[in-house]
């Protein structure tokens, strides 16, 4: 059974008023395909209206020539139905019956066959006399409705997979990015390394070499002195000249062993043993431990796409106490500075370096923890405030007075600018996360700007006074979904990327000065309040619900500003002033280990 036309309305409101403008006639041949054409012609024939094209060609096959046709003006204005024997499925346990009968008790269709062997005391009815009254059925309503919902379903599930097929395209593009960037960085460290035991060779051998020609000059002046002796000598015997000959004599024997004196020096130089180069074994034992650059793993969309930057479960979860072991105080101060030091931003760059902004004299500093000293700083026009890392080697600089950030990189023992972008805005705390910058900036109102790379402002949320007051640190969950801001002086609010406010952090006694915020391997992140406290360090989880923390030891009057953690070595290190005085100065670093 074929219907020619759908109607706009339900199916049995339509048929019961039976008039022609109830119906919308549409192409059947079309219709077959999943396309809705309207109806311009009627092929008699076949019992079918056509569109447009399907009429115009309709008589062109050879089978079709002898076809009568309908134009649009004469064609029926009512769905047409077809009903045939032929139209009937023949039955599947006995292929010569047709499945003319439908059996109400069990829902099935059947052939006469069947009815007589398996129905025989069910309620049968003849089909052929059901069908005259389907299409005021609500079941075949309802059936219809329930085939377009599939096929909407149907639609939407190809369009998924298909952005899905396009997104796996997407991330495996990403990720092959990645390791090639990663090939990159490595070997721009190797180049490095490479440059430094070459400059050493280079000066060895010409110390070597440069003391060897002053040796030379040596030798060429005790040979021509040699020769004049002998010369002289040779002169005194031939002329007869005895006493000046005796005098001669003398003087050229002392003077010979002098020079043999010295030239067997040289022959004790020129026997010195030779430099060679000898490799790092613990390069070799990483490079034969490690047969690949990295791994691919599985992880949920909401994590962070950085997996080695997940959690450690060896630290304590958020529920339980985290003991802070005193390690050292550490002093960046240089012979060049003229103030004393006021360390406001603090971000480690590799395990055991340290980038540091020195508000009061204007630099940007590198500190070796291990060789605990300052590699390297450079000064600025104005007072650097916060950093963030970038990569290994690189890294950004929120400069507020010249309302711009500062790129920058570490490169063969020295800090070099890259470029500065600005943006407009007293900048402060600076963080980052997945190629964005997430920037506070506390002038009225105060404000956090997301910015690509390249310093293009893509996003900026003010609020109102309630939401931020001077927002000063800023930094970005492991994940990559939430950012958190320390409020100076009210709270730590938790935001997602579109600046809603999550949660809130309100220490219990209210008016602390917030300062610097950074997140531990387990999640949970550390907050500064530069006050007057046992608890001046505090603990808040990624929901911004108060955490246990203890320190090993008590640390005196101590006022904590800038604050960051070297996940890797399960550092802690805190820029602190010994006095809360407005505009105190914080000069030291202290370094603490997370047990």
């Amino acid at each position: 059974m074929e219907v020619s036309g759908k109607r706009q309305d339900k199916l049995t409101h339509s048929v019961s008023h039976g008039s022609a403008e109830d119906f919308v006639l549409f192409c059947i041949p079309c219709d077959r395909d999943g396309e809705r054409e309207p109806a311009k012609g009627f092929c008699t024939t076949c019992n079918e209206h056509l569109c447009k094209t399907c009429y115009k060609h309709h008589k062109k096959p050879a089978p079709l020539r002898n076809h009568v046709l309908l134009d649009e003006n004469s064609m029926p204005t009512t769905p047409t139905v077809q009903l045939s024997q032929d139209n009937f499925d023949s039955c599947d346990h006995h292929q010569d019956e047709k499945q003319k009968y439908y059996c109400r008790d069990h829902d099935i269709v059947a052939c006469s066959v069947c009815v007589t062997l398996d129905h025989r005391t069910c309620k049968v009815e003849y089909i052929p006399k059901l069908s005259k009254y389907i299409l005021d059925s609500e079941e075949l309503n309802e059936l219809m409705a329930e085939v377009e919902s599939l096929e909407h379903v149907c639609k939407l599930r190809i369009k998924r997979a298909k952005d899905e097929i396009k997104a796996i395209s997407e991330n495996h593009d990403k990720v092959i990015k990645a390791i090639h960037q990663f090939r990159k960085e490595i070997n721009t460290l190797l180049d490095d390394m490479e440059t430094i035991v070459v400059k050493d060779a280079e000066r060895i051998s010409d110390k070597k070499r440069m003391h060897l020609k002053s040796l030379s000059t040596d030798i060429e002046d005790i040979k021509d002195e040699t020769v004049k002796k002998q010369v002289c000598l040779d002169n005194l015997i031939q002329r007869n000249c005895l006493d000046k000959l005796y005098v001669e004599m003398k003087v050229a024997k002392k003077r010979l062993v002098e020079m043999k004196m010295k030239a067997k020096q040289h022959s004790q130089i020129n026997n010195d043993e030779t430099v060679s180069f000898v490799k790092h074994q613990a390069i070799i034992d990483v490079l034969e431990k490690y047969k690949q650059l990295g791994e691919i793993v599985s992880v949920k969309s909401s994590d962070s796409e950085n997996v080695a930057m997940m959690k450690d479960t060896s630290i304590p979860p958020e529920d339980q106490t985290l003991n802070l072991e005193v390690v050292e105080d550490i002093n960046v101060k240089s012979a060049s500075d003229s103030n004393k030091c006021d360390i406001t931003g603090i971000e480690v760059i590799q395990p055991d370096k340290i980038v540091v902004c020195d508000y009061s004299n204007c630099k940007v500093k590198w500190y070796d923890t291990e060789q605990k000293k300052t590699v390297s700083e450079m000064k600025l026009n104005n007072s650097p405030y916060d950093v963030a890392a970038i990569t290994y080697d690189r890294f950004v600089v929120t400069v507020p007075f010249d309302k711009c950030v500062h790129f920058m990189s570490l490169k063969n023992q020295h800090i070099v600018s890259d470029r500065k972008v600005n943006i407009n805005e007293t900048c402060r705390g600076i963080a980052y996360s997945n190629d964005k910058l997430v920037v506070s900036c506390n002038e009225f109102p105060g404000k956090v700007l997301v910015l690509d790379v390249q310093g293009k402002i893509l996003q900026s949320f003010s609020g109102d006074n309630r939401m931020f007051c001077r927002p000063q640190h800023v930094t970005v969950n492991t994940a990559g979904t939430s950012i958190y801001v320390s409020n100076y002086g009210v709270s730590v609010k938790q935001l997602d990327w579109q600046g809603n406010v999550i949660n809130t952090y309100q220490p219990a006694q209210g008016g602390s000065d917030l300062r610097g915020i950074c997140e531990l391997n387990d999640g949970t992140f550390l907050v500064c309040l530069d006050q007057d406290s046992d608890d001046n360090l505090r603990r808040i989880s990624d929901s911004c619900k108060p955490c246990k923390i203890t320190i090993n030891e008590k640390l005196g009057r101590w006022y904590p500003r800038a604050v960051a953690y070297c996940k890797k070595t399960r550092k802690l290190y805190v820029s602190y002033s010994e006095t809360n005085e407005f505009l105190a100065s914080c000069s030291c670093i202290k370094v603490f280990k997370l047990e």
